[in-house]
């Protein structure tokens, strides 16, 4: 694939290729994150870097690490990846990261119900999807730079820098091909330093791994 190169910072993500892999042109904002500058531009690497041509599972996927596990170390980072994969490759679940990653009941913007174009836009509900970060209310982007001054927040352009590689590893991506399951096939995690879900006796214990407890 021929360098991919930033082309806008247009509210959301836009994003365009030069010709190369499929001549590919993205126009719409793909996951549910906005980027700063920097975090489009680790992004590019990355596509490029693993030759990545499934860009909406690698995205998809890599706010998921990202945002449930970012000051996980590799393996920690790993774990949440695994847990999504497999939830992919189970018939309880959607069939694609995106739609695993963004399941839970969602509401139309009361801006559209007010019109009479087909133009619905529809939000999680709050509290209700299967990883909180997606809705919990607060507006999800990932700083990997201040946006006014440009300078980089080292932590987050790292971890950011850290998930897209993961997510590339976990899709067969680069040299990791097959990323072994350091979770032997969980499903479920929580965060032990943060709640005792009522849910979690339900389920058969597998691991401890960083801050999250696996289960399957």
């Amino acid at each position: 694939m021929n360098k991919l190169i930033l082309t806008s910072l247009i509210i959301g993500s836009v994003w365009a290729a030069t010709p190369g892999k499929s001549d590919m042109v993205i126009k719409n904002k793909i996951g549910a994150a906005d980027l700063t500058g920097q975090a489009q531009t680790i992004l590019f690497d990355k596509i490029n870097e693993f030759g990545v041509d499934n860009v909406s599972d690698l995205v998809c996927l890599a706010e998921n690490i990202y945002f449930e596990a970012r000051a996980e170390s590799i393996s920690g980072k790993a774990a949440v990846a695994n847990v999504t994969r497999n939830r992919v490759a189970d018939k309880r679940w959607p069939k694609t990261y995106c739609q695993v990653v963004q399941q839970g009941p969602k509401r139309e913007s009361w801006k559209t119900k007010l019109t009479k174009e087909d133009d619905a836009i529809y939000y999680p509900i709050k509290n209700r999807c299967q990883f909180s970060w997606y809705c919990d209310g607060k507006a999800d982007k990932i700083w990997a730079n201040m946006e006014k001054t440009g300078q980089t927040i080292k932590d987050n352009a790292k971890a950011w820098n850290d998930a897209l590689t993961v997510s590339a590893w976990t899709l067969g991506y680069g040299d990791y091909i097959d990323l072994r399951d350091n979770t032997d096939g969980s499903v479920f995690y929580y965060n032990h330093n943060l709640v005792n879900p009522s849910w979690a006796g339900s389920y058969t214990y597998v691991t401890v791994i960083g801050n999250h407890t696996f289960l399957r």
